[in-house]
């Protein structure tokens, strides 16, 4: 199972506050921790971040009470992970074996699945090493932001991406292909054609974000920047 990810994206600095796009980077690792909490009390629970990245995840999992560990394909990831959690380098080829089956009972993976060449793979790997829940986050094809335009540019997309879904479709990956039962949805933000631009040219990052994150997204929840999801392996 050799799974090569496109990480040359990832930036390993970012200044949240700087603009609102790379405020919802952690955004949807913070709302997706909201989602867990919901249905898993942290104490005494162990929870592994697969690709980890700089390590926000270990950060905020680590402070609601989760025993993390990383792991990334990236050395200076790791190295930054470290700084929130263990972090290992990953075994791409066979995370299964690395890890073990049912090793920790959260594992998260987060922007991650659209860059593998097998997401089928990865993701039933994922379900195997978990012992309770599955917690995902992808980009959502049904992102309103670009709806309005009549051009297909290329630059217009991340190049690391090899695949992407809308809900329906990651679900049926999910349940159908790797041995998942879905739980509940999460939310980020969502951006609406026109009126977010607008809202920025007039008011600025704090506004939109308001509206993108509020009003926005509780109107058309299932348009935002990520399909976020929790899932429990199936029982055999």
């Amino acid at each position: 199972m050799a799974e090569i990810m496109n990480i040359q994206h990832l930036p390993y600095e970012i200044d949240e506050t700087a603009n609102r796009f790379l405020f919802y980077e952690t955004l949807w690792k913070r709302r997706a921790l909201e989602l867990l909490l919901k249905h898993c009390a942290p104490a005494g629970k162990t929870l592994l971040d697969y690709g980890s990245g700089r390590g926000e995840m270990l950060q905020f999992a680590a402070a609601a009470g989760f025993q993390v560990q990383g792991t990334d394909l990236d050395p200076k990831c790791v190295e930054l992970s470290q700084r929130h959690g263990p972090t290992r380098l990953l075994d791409a080829a066979n995370p299964l074996q690395q890890f073990g089956a049912k090793s920790f009972d959260v594992v998260s993976c987060f922007h991650v699945l659209e860059h593998v060449d097998n997401p089928k793979a990865v993701l039933g790997a994922l379900a195997q090493m978990a012992r309770a829940y599955v917690l995902i986050a992808v980009p959502n094809l049904r992102y309103l932001h670009r709806t309005f335009r009549r051009s297909f540019r290329r630059s217009e997309v991340n190049a690391g991406h090899l695949q992407a879904w809308d809900h329906w479709h990651f679900l049926n990956l999910a349940e159908t292909h790797c041995g998942l039962e879905w739980i509940e949805w999460g939310t980020d933000a969502t951006q609406l054609p026109l009126l977010s631009n607008l809202a920025h040219k007039i008011a600025g990052d704090r506004f939109t974000i308001w509206l993108e994150t509020g009003i926005f997204r509780k109107a058309f929840p299932y348009h935002g920047i990520s399909v976020l999801g929790l899932f429990r392996p199936k029982r055999q």
